[in-house]
């Protein structure tokens, strides 16, 4: 990972007391601490969700754990380590038999397992009013930041494959290229009766082949073989190989956003955001429209960084699009970041809700965690978001093994299983019970680095311009919710 001189800085709103959930859907019970982000590196981004942060857009939001109705706990899953289930398996059967035969099960939309997320929602007026401080507030002469630019990528053995020529800088394919022999045939079983149960079991059946084995040879020592499993990259690959029509082939390809090749794609988003936020969420077009994608899906405070692997995508915020031949079906908006892929929101066609497009896209992402871990070892984590167990919806999460969430008060991860007792007991738990001392506290709020009016200064001569009333109070608050270490790195903006 290479070096990046970008800063971060930050404008903290405080608690936002009394908005509407977006899980349990009460009026007036969500309380949560919010901050905008005018610019965030990767790594700085990185201590914040691990701290339980999460950003919409270039808002970022930490749940008042023991007040808000329904507390949201950070999860991720041990990406290296995940173990696919029966019920996966068949997720990823159901998308090769659509892309095969064209056709699968058509059943009406449920809502209550059709996201991943809520889409949360601000007020268009304060995005406004904040881009307009941001303009006010010019920074840009006092840092000097890198010029954005695209990661070259390369397309040798490495999985992620480049598309084009011309995208090669911007689009990866993330479709698998396994060399693999032509996959079999699904074979369609014929209704019967089933087993005879007048013939032995095929165990059985082995066990006597053994036993003639031994009677012709008593020096015979049988072998058994445990069966093969199969990876999930195999599964997918299989997948990935089913159609061989342009028109029903599945093309996966991960987008930066803020380039050229995403621009192409900017208005088939936009609109497949609107059909998915209408007919999933029952939104209104105005809550769903071009301004609104922009700013929650698009615009994002991450300052993009290089890696020092030629075929890595780099690290920033990216949209993985799913392409069924040359119409888009699906888009995952994720930030790639140094220990992680973070899962920022998933929108996907309603008509393809039968390919299970929110399970399938979270094993695609568990795959491109496993893909850039080859060329970044400590990236090896999918993190999913928050976990509600007050949500039932959002408990699929659970599933997604080995899983661990953030314990709230300490920020060390604990194993899902063992946190889903004390949840079902209490809502909001603390997870590590030790008597292990609190964060080290001794860095004085005197000495956090302030912007003001154009000019970097400490806090402490900050003051010396007659700070606002509560002034203290509000950087004491920020300091206990961004930790020890992110204090001595971020820059703490106030205007007038």
């Amino acid at each position: 990972m290479e070096h990046n001189n970008a800063k971060s800085i930050i404008f903290y709103n405080g608690p936002s007391e009394k908005s509407s959930c977006g899980y349990c859907k009460k009026d007036n019970s969500m309380y949560s601490n919010g901050m905008w982000a005018s610019s965030l590196t990767v790594e700085a981004y990185q201590d914040m969700i691990d701290r339980g942060w999460r950003r919409a857009g270039k808002y970022c939001y930490k749940s008042i754990m023991d007040k808000t109705c329904c507390p949201l706990y950070t999860i991720r899953c041990e990406a290296l380590n995940f173990e696919i289930s029966k019920s996966q398996k068949k997720i990823i059967k159901r998308v090769s038999s659509f892309l095969k035969n064209g056709e699968c099960e058509k059943c009406q939309v449920n809502t209550k397992q059709a996201e991943r997320e809520p889409f949360m929602k601000y007020e268009m007026q304060d995005v406004q009013n904040h881009d307009d401080k941001m303009k006010i507030t010019n920074t840009d002469y006092l840092f000097d930041e890198e010029q954005q630019s695209t990661s070259v990528i390369g397309s040798h053995d490495s999985t992620l494959v480049v598309t084009n020529k011309e995208d090669s800088e911007q689009v990866v394919s993330l479709n698998s290229n396994h060399n693999s022999e032509t996959q079999k045939e699904i074979k369609k079983v014929k209704p019967g009766k089933g087993a005879d149960p007048n013939l032995p079991s095929p165990k059985k059946k082995k066990f006597l082949r053994i036993q003639k084995k031994l009677a012709k040879d008593p020096s015979f020592v049988p072998t058994i073989t445990p069966p093969q499993q199969k990876s999930l990259e195999e599964f997918i690959a299989e997948n990935d190989l089913v159609s061989t029509k342009e028109d029903k082939k599945l093309k996966v390809s991960l987008v930066k956003t803020g380039t050229e090749a995403f621009s192409r794609t900017f208005t088939a988003g936009a609109t497949l955001f609107a059909k998915y936020q209408i007919t999933v969420h029952n939104d209104k077009p105005d809550d769903c429209d071009m301004e609104q994608y922009l700013s929650f899906l698009v615009d994002s405070p991450l300052k993009e960084q290089k890696s020092s692997h030629p075929d890595h995508p780099g690290y920033g915020s990216f949209h993985q699009q799913y392409w069924l031949g040359d119409k888009l079906i699906a888009v995952g908006v994720l930030d790639i970041l140094p220990k992680c892929v973070s899962s920022v929101y998933l929108f996907y066609d309603p008509d393809y809700h039968h390919m299970v497009l929110g399970t399938y896209s979270s094993l695609r992402e568990i795959c491109l965690v496993r893909q850039l871990h080859n060329m970044s070892p400590d990236l090896k984590y999918y993190y999913m978001g928050y976990y509600i167990h007050t949500c039932p919806k959002m408990r699929y999460k659970a599933k997604i093994r080995p899983s661990y969430l953030l314990c709230p008060l300490k920020y060390t991860w604990h194993a899902i299983d063992k946190c889903i007792p004390k949840l079902e007991n209490k809502i909001y738990s603390i997870f590590d019970e030790s008597d292990d001392s609190q964060e080290d506290d001794i860095f004085p709020i005197d000495n956090i680095l302030i912007l003001y009016r154009g000019s970097l200064m400490p806090y402490s001569a900050y003051k010396k311009y007659g700070s606002k009333k509560h002034q203290d109070e509000h950087i004491n608050e920020y300091k206990t919710l961004i930790g020890p270490k992110l204090v001595r790195q971020l820059i703490y903006c106030i205007m007038d």
